[in-house]
């Protein structure tokens, strides 16, 4: 898809009076005339770009096919380039019970965090089909890939992410004993985050709503308008503890050092696009969604003591564990994992996001948030993974 954006790039430059006088299809154009156009705009020209010709004409034309012109507006220019700068915050939390003879249940909580993170990047398409990526820079580790192709009536994006925890919050019975903000003593093998986000929806008034005029620009909303939204959504998170030196974080956690999760969403809501004056759009969505596929696969770990001066363990108090524990000659590894799936869990779920956009001439600002959360669990960890994202761009139509 990237290799065909790009080969398309020199076609949009020398061929902007062609974009620009594109003849529009009526409201009630047919896909089969739709293909048909597509199929006109590729005769006499090369066989090697006809394929090109034809896919540009289709994607040119689609977005507009059905919608009234005095709602929406398709730019001339159908090009973007897009410079990017995100805040975002992801936490992975989960929660473990101990049963203490003495003491009774015990709540231990582990919060693996990206901290506040920053990010730039870029992101180039074509009419709303299009990638971009981004670096996270300051104290955080991390990156995002992102793909997003929209029409006239739907969405689609992916995002892929990853960071590095190298100190998450501990809880026990809600007092905090360790803290990604303030302690110094950072893990040397950081929590391994990583997490795959692929939603898509469907506008029933696209017509006269346009999801694309609020998140990529490739359209633009003349008047208010609202429509509802039937959409679908698909994670998949895994974490990743289990290296030798992270063992007390395995052990804290009944064993568990890896943990994936998959979920798979369904829902409908409401999405509304305000248009206060020319150029501006406020956008808002909000969408319950039912989880109906909710799988969580637990790696569990056993530990392995050794010393040279130890011959059984067994024999020892638990004070003399400690201090073993302490001898720089003791290692501790994690062994014999043994993989446990938890049983489908039905639950209840939501995706809101609001973007504010301003368009003059070529260039556009465009802010906008997104909130995702999404839980997870089984006998013996249990959790949930939030998401929320601000992001700011700059784009320039070419």
């Amino acid at each position: 898809m990237l290799a065909g954006l790009l080969a398309l790039m020199p076609l949009a430059i020398q061929a902007q009076e062609v974009t620009a006088t594109l003849p529009i299809p009526a409201v009630t154009q047919k896909n089969g005339n739709l293909f048909h156009m597509a199929s006109d705009s590729a005769k006499g020209k090369p066989a090697l770009l006809q394929p090109l010709y034809w896919v540009k004409t289709l994607i040119d034309s689609s977005a507009v096919a059905t919608v009234d012109r005095g709602y929406i507006e398709q730019p001339k220019r159908s090009w973007a380039i897009e410079a990017r700068t995100t805040l975002n915050q992801t936490t992975l939390k989960m929660t473990t019970t101990w049963e203490d003879p003495e003491n009774g249940l015990t709540d231990l909580w582990m919060k693996s965090k990206n901290g506040l993170s920053t990010s730039a990047g870029l992101w180039l398409g074509y009419r709303g089909y299009g990638f971009g990526y981004s670096k996270e820079f300051g104290k955080t580790s991390g990156s995002t890939l992102t793909f997003g192709a929209m029409g006239g009536s739907f969405g689609i994006n992916l995002r892929i992410s990853s960071y590095n925890s190298d100190m998450p919050d501990l809880y026990i019975d809600g007092q905090k004993v360790s803290s990604y903000d303030g302690d110094d003593d950072r893990l040397d093998d950081p929590v391994k985050v990583r997490t795959l986000f692929l939603d898509g929806y469907y506008m029933l008034n696209g017509k006269h709503f346009s999801y694309a005029a609020a998140y990529d620009n490739s359209l633009i909303q003349k008047r208010s308008a609202g429509s509802i939204v039937v959409g679908g959504m698909y994670c998949h998170s895994r974490a990743d503890y289990s290296t030798d030196s992270n063992w007390m974080l395995t052990l804290l956690m009944d064993g568990v050092g890896k943990l994936k999760f998959t979920q798979g969403s369904i829902g409908a809501g409401y999405a509304y696009n305000w248009v206060p004056a020319r150029g501006w759009l406020v956008s808002v969505m909000a969408i319950p969604m039912l989880t109906f596929y909710n799988r969580t696969t637990k790696y569990m770990y056993s530990l392995k003591f050794s010393n040279p001066h130890v011959e059984d363990w067994s024999d020892l108090t638990q004070d003399e564990v400690l201090d073993l524990l302490a001898d720089p000659e003791t290692k501790v590894l994690t062994v014999d994992e043994r993989e446990e799936k938890s049983p489908n869990k039905v639950k209840l779920n939501i995706d809101a996001r609001l973007s504010v956009v301003y368009n003059f001439d070529r260039w556009y600002v465009r802010v906008y948030g997104h909130y995702n959360q999404f839980s997870f669990g089984s006998d013996l960890v249990s959790g949930r993974v939030t998401d929320w994202t601000a992001n700011a761009s700059l784009g320039f139509r070419f």
